[in-house]
């Protein structure tokens, strides 16, 4: 009996149909209007792609898709594209995403001017600040660009909002985990049928009420 060959196309041809099929950014979501396509994480202009000729099948191309994505011009360039590191300008954008309702061209706006501000600062050779704080007073005013300098204050104002919730994140965090760190998870704290919840320090009876414990002990 003949097996079947499945019929091969160039790389090039599966990339315009698939970029034909992609309505939204892979990062965002937004509506694709100009799209940029990635192959592991990297950027591949129109004219790469035209050369991509190598034959490949159906099969072929649903294991080579994996690597391929579709993004908007904005998260092309934000993930794609080397960044100075005095912001973290890929964590803000994620936060207003995230935990805001802007819009996807407030968003934009936003992570320009840090962005900006970010290599404005790394080209004067601007310490990154030590606290929060100084995202929310005149720490870092006199080096501020000259024009458009309440933008910038926002946008600086914004990001302090942005660090402040990664720190009391992480704060809760260690406090949470140095609490557990106290009971080992294959222990139970008992007092004969009455289970024990440590954290709190109260005696849960099998009826549902809660007791103040007396002589706990400990059982595996």
């Amino acid at each position: 009996m003949t097996v079947q060959q499945l019929k091969k196309r160039p790389l090039s041809r599966y990339l315009k149909d698939f970029k034909h099929t992609q309505t939204h950014c892979a990062q965002c979501a937004k509506l694709l209007d100009r799209i940029t396509l990635t192959r592991g994480g990297e950027i591949v202009s129109k004219t790469a792609i035209a050369q991509l000729d190598t034959l490949i099948d159906e099969n072929g191309w649903q294991a080579e898709r994996q690597s391929w994505a579709a993004l908007c011009r904005f998260c092309g360039d934000l993930y794609c594209k080397e960044q100075q590191h005095y912001f973290d300008i890929i964590g803000f954008k994620e936060y207003l995403f995230e935990q805001t309702e802007m819009s996807h061209g407030t968003i934009r706006e936003y992570v320009v001017r840090l962005r900006r501000l970010g290599n404005h600062f790394a080209l004067q050779n601007i310490p990154s600040p030590t606290s929060t704080k100084a995202f929310f007073d005149d720490s870092l005013e006199e080096w501020l660009p000259p024009t458009s300098t309440n933008n910038y204050r926002i946008a600086l104002r914004k990001y302090g909002q942005f660090q402040t919730l990664n720190q009391n994140t992480l704060a809760h965090f260690q406090e949470n985990k140095s609490t557990s760190d106290h009971y080992p998870k294959d222990f139970m704290l008992q007092e004969g049928g009455k289970r024990v919840n440590p954290d709190e320090l109260t005696v849960v009876s099998d009826s549902g009420e809660i007791e103040q414990p007396t002589h706990l002990q400990l059982e595996r």
